[in-house]
């Protein structure tokens, strides 16, 4: 009798709290850094784990103790409700080890060319061209014709698409393809005659060689031709004009995905552009080209170089 009772008890408690066996479950959440030592990744986890209000395990691939074997242990064991990677090595192991768990991405060139799933989210590393495109006709005018090296291996759909949004914009992307990093050079030399400018863009194909990245901007240098990139580091090379992504804002973006996932919110758009931007005008080069600028869009430019 006193066993029935006891039962009774027990299936009673649990109608009146259904919850209460999981309600100290926390879901576990896991960074994957690709690399740390890269200022932007730092950056990015930082602003991640301190935005979102729960606990959070990292791991740091660039730390010699972190094996392959090792983090497929350690995803196993943890076995992570989701996980933060931080740039395409720290993506890929994810993906090949736990692909049906919740995967927020950042950092990483071309993310259509990786595996995804219907888990799978992330921030573009690539502001949307068209945001790009606008803030170089409004600081130059001039510019019609702006050149582009790309491979086809990581950013044909990208040319693809952003040569039909130029034309809307009144802008012609004159694009040369290549196949190898040596063939840069002479891509360059052939677009030279047919442009105002040239885009420098995350190619990781272009980036490769940093001999030929340096013949690139001498190239340019010689003939006075304007270069737009990505990177706040290409100004020392002799970029005009950088429009970059913020990495705090990527951490706090990706930070606010995995809010809305872990609260079974609805996400409309499940790989987002950056929601920030560093604008980094050259002026000094500018004014040692002779070219002609809009001085009312200085204001909407974070840093100017004299």
């Amino acid at each position: 009798m006193k066993l029935h009772r006891f039962t009774w008890l027990i299936a009673g408690l649990l109608l009146i709290y259904p919850g209460s066996l999981a309600a100290d479950k926390e879901p576990k959440v896991l960074v994957i850094n690709s690399d740390a030592g890269i200022e932007k990744y730092k950056v990015a986890q930082e602003e991640f784990t301190g935005t979102l209000s729960r606990p959070v395990r990292a791991i740091n691939l660039d730390d010699p103790k972190w094996k392959i074997a090792d983090v497929e242990n350690l995803l196993y064991d943890e076995y992570p409700d989701l996980v933060y990677c931080i740039g395409s090595k720290a993506y890929l192991i994810a993906h090949r080890f736990i692909s049906e768990k919740d995967i927020v991405f950042s950092s990483i060139v071309n993310w259509q060319r990786f595996p995804v799933t219907g888990k799978t989210y992330g921030v573009s590393v690539e502001l949307h061209s068209g945001i790009q495109m606008t803030l170089f006709r409004y600081i130059f005018p001039k510019v019609k014709k702006i050149g582009v090296l790309y491979s086809t291996k990581y950013n044909s759909e990208w040319f693809k698409n952003t040569s039909t949004e130029s034309k809307e914009m009144g802008i012609e992307i004159v694009g040369k393809s290549i196949a190898e990093s040596k063939q840069s050079i002479d891509a360059l030399r052939e677009s030279l005659p047919a442009v105002d400018a040239l885009w420098l863009i995350p190619d990781p194909l272009l980036m490769e060689d940093k001999d030929n990245l340096m013949k690139l901007f001498k190239a340019c240098e010689s003939r006075k031709l304007p270069v737009f990139s990505y990177h706040d580091s290409f100004i020392d090379y002799g970029a005009l004009l950088v429009v970059s992504v913020d990495a705090p804002t990527i951490g706090r973006q990706a930070a606010g995905i995995a809010a809305e996932i872990l609260s079974d919110g609805t996400i409309d758009e499940k790989v987002q552009y950056p929601a920030g931007s560093h604008i980094i005008l050259n002026l000094k080069k500018v004014k040692e080209y002779g070219l002609q600028y809009n001085e009312a869009a200085l204001s909407a430019v974070n840093q100017i170089v004299e």
